[in-house]
């Protein structure tokens, strides 16, 4: 191509090309941009009108929502494992096979005789304890109360003769303890 081919060409760019703004106009186009940044570093906010613009501006891109539920489900998760962990048998006559899931990966040490003579003792305590806890019978109760006139009366030493006459009659009892609840009931 010839530069004699151009010249329509670039003749017609010229005519048809648009106008860059003035000078005034940009002038104008900054002096408002400044006067807009100055009234917004006036208008200063708080913390929390602050935090929640950004925290709602952050939510719209998904960075926040994203964070907190990632907290959430390992929360969630954590405290469903914590729930659902087998716990091991508070009896004594729990079966072996669950008394050795307490300890799945450690190595157990040999079964010394301590443990079964612990075990086989376990009867006798759950019989004192279910005593404990059951009311004692009805002439156990009268003679408590009877105990109880008498060294509200003052006769210390025939309360004790028969402190001693139902203790021979009924060893597991425990009577001063029995005395102490006795108001109670």
């Amino acid at each position: 191509m010839n530069d004699h081919d151009d010249e329509p060409v670039l003749r017609h760019i010229r005519e048809h090309s648009r106008e860059q703004p003035g000078p005034a106009l940009d002038a104008r186009i900054l002096a408002a941009a400044g006067e807009a940044a100055a009234a917004r570093r006036r208008q200063s906010q708080g913390f929390w009108p602050r935090l929640r613009h950004a925290l709602a501006a952050a939510s719209a891109r998904g960075r926040w929502s994203a964070a907190f539920g990632c907290l959430a489900l390992l929360g969630v998760g954590l405290g469903l494992s914590l729930h659902t962990l087998e716990q091991p048998p508070t009896r004594y006559d729990a079966p072996a096979a669950a008394m050795q899931r307490q300890a799945p990966m450690a190595v157990q040490a040999p079964a010394s005789p301590a443990p079964m003579a612990e075990m086989s003792e376990a009867p006798r305590v759950m019989a004192r304890m279910a005593a404990k806890a059951a009311p004692p019978p009805a002439e156990v109760l009268a003679a408590l109360r009877e105990i109880a006139e008498l060294r509200a009366r003052g006769e210390a030493r025939q309360a004790q003769q028969r402190i001693e006459r139902l203790q021979a009659e009924h060893p597991e009892l425990d009577v001063e303890a029995q005395l102490r609840r006795l108001p109670e009931r």
